[in-house]
């Protein structure tokens, strides 16, 4: 059930809704201004109308005490079923450590095939408060975000530092490259996409 839809311009002009729609839904506890925050982000980023679905639980089988960790590809098997076919993809936003096999953590996982994503937030926090802080708190976010929808079109890691698509095993790699996709990903992105 769609809780509500949030129309994303990259400059505020009113145009007609796009075709594409991409959903977001929060998995487990999600600060609600966070997901809020990257609604615009990623509809300029993949010129589509964003919308906030209802929240999904965390699985039970994906919890890992040992670790203390979520497996992100449990999480994956529960987003591609909740997919609805009017939507583009899925985006589930958590705020718990994942991992994945062979890893010690991910920041996010995504299923091109199944056509769903995962990103946590949990890892993104910078230390310290204020607005600076919670800038780059957003702007990692969003970095995140697009980074793992855009696997989700069959975009692969790129060797531009400044593009979304950069693989990041840290923050500062996080932090250094953009939001923004390259000319050779974002023409990728284009073909993905079709008309």
């Amino acid at each position: 059930m769609i809780f509500g839809i949030l129309r994303a311009t990259e400059d505020g002009a009113t145009e007609p809704p796009p075709s594409a729609v991409i959903a977001v839904a929060p998995l487990g506890s999600v600060e609600p201004g966070a997901i809020a925050r990257l609604i615009p982000l990623l509809g300029g980023a993949f010129r589509s109308e964003v919308v906030v679905v209802s929240p999904l639980p965390l699985p039970d089988r994906g919890w890992n005490a040992r670790r203390r960790q979520h497996l992100s590809t449990a999480i994956l098997d529960e987003l591609a079923p909740a997919r609805r076919p009017e939507w583009e993809r899925l985006l589930g936003v958590c705020d718990v450590d994942l991992y994945a096999p062979d890893l010690n953590f991910v920041f996010g996982q995504a299923d091109a095939a199944r056509q769903v994503a995962v990103f946590s937030l949990r890892r993104l926090h910078p230390d310290g408060a204020g607005t600076e802080a919670q800038q780059l708190f957003e702007r990692r976010a969003a970095t995140e975000a697009i980074h793992e929808l855009g696997h989700t079109y069959g975009l692969g890691h790129c060797d531009d530092p400044r593009c979304v698509m950069w693989f990041s095993n840290t923050l500062a790699e996080s932090d250094r490259k953009g939001t923004g996709f390259c000319s050779r990903h974002a023409v990728a992105l284009a073909r993905a996409r079709g008309p």
